[in-house]
């Protein structure tokens, strides 16, 4: 069990770390807008554009993905920040009741 400093740093380490996967979601979600209007161009094109419009497709679908899993993390991440400062205001008593 972490003590109440511990666990204070241990949110703001969090806290942080979710900052910087919030940048990693803006810039997947640019990519995959832009890979889609490629993949959108490309496929009404023929010859070499229509593969690499394929391309963009399947790519924009992968970074969607990627976006989607991204964004869980976020949210489980701020899960776990509130579940450790919930911890720091229940009582100590309320604590062993709950065990």
């Amino acid at each position: 069990m972490l003590n109440r400093t511990q666990a204070l740093d241990e949110a703001r380490k969090q806290k942080a770390a979710l900052e910087r996967i919030g940048r990693w979601r803006r810039w997947l979600f640019n990519l995959s807008g832009t890979l889609f209007a490629l993949a959108i161009i490309g496929l009404r094109q023929s010859g070499w554009l229509f593969g690499l419009g394929a391309a963009a497709a399947v790519a924009a679908a992968v970074s969607c993905l990627a976006m989607f899993a991204v964004d869980l993390s976020i949210r489980n991440g701020r899960r776990n920040v509130e579940r450790i400062l919930d911890s720091l205001e229940r009582p100590k008593h309320e604590k062993e009741l709950a065990s």
